[in-house]
């Protein structure tokens, strides 16, 4: 287990090893994360201790814990630290072939976009589970159950647009599909058939043109919902 003793930010040099290593150009030791040539410290954060985080959600709230006084907003278009982080945490996040690559998949889910490029930016393995953790809170839990290396179905489906950030429609996805006692999704919301987040993303959609999402109680948004989502609904709305 190792601890750094605040967050580091690559620069364009650090962001430029960063990327060969990901691209399978050189070795992952070849970079030394905290080498002055490569990064700087992120003033106002706090020792960060790498663990084995069971999921999104313990990795999101260690960084924060150690963002400190740091703020988060203003740190969401920092590159340079988001990278290392991802750097930091690579041996959880990916996995390596046979002949010693990282196995990183698509390049947005490890090289940080604009955070205002919805689509893209909602993709990465670190700053989103950070920032929907900062956002949301417990209500981000359906979000943020899974292992820190899947991307899975349900953050792809509801975090695409900005306004999907809104509580009170995270609150009606955080009861269809998390069961609390267990502390993962229920069966079957990964999935594409009805009632499933893919639907909910479309359904919030049409529910928009008649309702401001905003400022309607979740308990009213999951009574309107159609029949295909009765499965997922909690007790007293089946």
């Amino acid at each position: 287990m190792s601890t750094y003793p605040f967050l580091y930010e690559f620069n364009a040099a650090g962001l430029d090893a960063f990327e060969r290593v990901f691209t399978g150009q050189i070795d992952d030791s070849a970079v030394d994360p905290v080498d002055p040539a490569l990064a700087s410290r992120v003033e106002g954060t706090k020792p960060f201790t790498l663990a084995e985080f069971p999921t999104a959600k313990s990795m999101a709230e260690s960084v924060l814990a150690s963002l400190g006084s740091a703020n988060l907003f203003d740190l969401l278009p920092n590159t340079g630290i988001w990278a290392w982080l991802t750097f930091v945490l690579r041996d959880q996040l990916f996995k390596k072939d046979g002949e010693g690559i990282w196995k990183v998949g698509e390049i947005h889910r490890w090289y940080p976009s604009n955070p205002n490029d919805w689509q893209k930016g909602q993709r990465h393995l670190v700053r989103m589970p950070v920032l929907l953790l900062k956002s949301l809170g417990d209500t981000a839990d359906h979000l943020l159950s899974s292992a820190p290396s899947v991307l899975p179905e349900i953050r792809e489906q509801l975090t695409s647009q900005q306004d999907m950030f809104n509580p009170s429609f995270q609150q009606v996805a955080r009861a269809l599909y998390f069961d609390d006692a267990a502390g993962t999704l229920k069966r079957g919301a990964g999935g594409k058939s009805g009632g499933t987040p893919r639907r909910l993303a479309k359904v919030r959609q049409q529910l928009d043109v008649t309702w401001d999402l905003e400022d309607l109680d979740p308990t009213k948004i999951i009574e309107t919902l159609p029949a295909e989502f009765s499965r997922f609904k909690p007790e007293p709305f089946q």
